[in-house]
């Protein structure tokens, strides 16, 4: 049985992602950790309690799984760095500075990072990957992403991965348009136009359980791992 603590238990990616995780004959959440202010700390959450002091139970779990901002996020790592435990991270917003911490860190522990865990958008980021190796310097490319209006960050942390694909493969201005509006979980669509046609690739994610399913497949990848920084595009190829 995989003994996980959710960190961010109660946001919107951490509810669906509780759900989720329950269902799982092989998983277990036996704490779920939220900000000190938290209404329901102390209340029973899933097969333990919600939480707001990560180092006093870290050592009993086999995985930390985190969906909540950077600053946050960067503090737990400390405590589960120091803990050696696995650590699966889905927050967005990193700084380039921020990003090279969270790679560092996997000299110390497992840790699996990734701005989308949408098996549908790693696709696409693969895809992406052959079509600009091959594609004509006369080809303009726009971005449009658009998420819900609670979201922080933009561009989100997907299209900036799609960016870095791009540049890494082409050195390409890429207009960029960032939308936030209504409930959308997530919407990217890549255009890719010259004189006479366009290319488009859209994904739409319809509901966060998209994400749920990357995350369930990523805990199972990264518990017994040996500490190293894993891509989650990566080790779904």
């Amino acid at each position: 049985m995989i003994k996980v603590i959710l960190i961010g238990a109660l946001g919107k990616m951490g509810r669906v992602l509780g759900e989720a995780i329950s269902r799982e004959k092989d998983m277990k959440i036996i704490y779920g950790i939220e900000r000190e202010d938290h209404p329901d700390l102390n209340k029973p959450f899933y097969d333990g309690y919600l939480l707001n002091n990560l180092e006093e139970v870290v050592k009993e779990c086999d995985i930390c799984v985190e969906f909540t901002n950077p600053q946050a996020t960067l503090k737990h790592l400390e405590v589960i760095k120091k803990a050696q435990k696995p650590f699966l991270i889905g927050t967005t917003g990193f700084t380039k500075e921020e990003m090279e911490i969270l790679k560092s860190a996997g000299k110390k522990i497992p840790l699996l990072y990734s701005a989308n865990y949408s098996f549908g958008v790693n696709f696409v980021f693969k895809i992406l990957k052959e079509i600009i190796k091959i594609l004509p310097d006369n080809y303009d490319i726009t971005l449009i992403e658009i998420h819900h209006k609670e979201k922080k960050d933009a561009p989100s942390g997907t299209a900036k991965r799609i960016i870095e694909i791009i540049k890494e493969n082409k050195n390409k201005d890429i207009n960029t348009v960032s939308l936030r509006f209504g409930d959308i979980v997530g919407k990217h669509t890549l255009i890719f136009a010259t004189y006479g046609e366009v290319i488009e690739i859209t994904h739409n994610a319809l509901s966060r359980y998209a994400f749920a399913n990357g995350v369930i497949y990523g805990i199972r990848f990264i518990v017994d791992k040996k500490p190293d920084f894993y891509l989650f595009e990566k080790i779904i190829s």
